[in-house]
């Protein structure tokens, strides 16, 4: 499954008019502190901000991308020391896309439809299959 929330189906991103809003993904992400970690505060993301100055400056933007409440991290696997489920915000589409590295499971398609109905968006599989309760229900 390639889960994304929009407002829109959509076949490729550019194609994308409606946009979710940042300030209501920053709102759900934080209602939600207890299961989502914004990178910057992960470990991970704490020693990449302390080392910018070592990352040449044509590189720094890409680094940073992922910060300063762009990106959101659950489930954080000890023995293998990275977040298992990660949600990023992306700007220049104004969407949200997932990534999840471990069997999907019926709790994580239900986190994230809640996460799309907070943001008035559709939980979509493949930019164009809608998931809803009934999918969710039926697998």
């Amino acid at each position: 499954m390639e889960l994304s929330i929009a407002k829109e189906k959509y076949q490729f991103s550019t194609g994308i008019k409606s946009k979710v809003s940042k300030k209501k993904w920053i709102e759900f992400i934080e209602m939600n502190s207890g299961y989502f970690t914004w990178l910057e505060d992960t470990k991970a993301g704490k020693d990449t901000l302390s080392t910018l100055d070592k990352v040449p400056e044509s590189f720094r933007e890409g680094v940073l991308k992922g910060h300063f409440k762009s990106q959101a991290c659950a489930e954080f696997n000890a023995k293998k020391k990275y977040y298992e489920v990660i949600v990023d915000f992306i700007d220049d589409y104004g969407k949200v896309a997932t990534t999840i590295m471990k069997p999907i499971t019926k709790a994580h398609l239900r986190r994230l439809l809640d996460m799309a109905n907070y943001l008035d968006a559709y939980l979509l599989n493949n930019g164009n299959e809608i998931i809803d309760d009934k999918f969710i229900e039926s697998h």
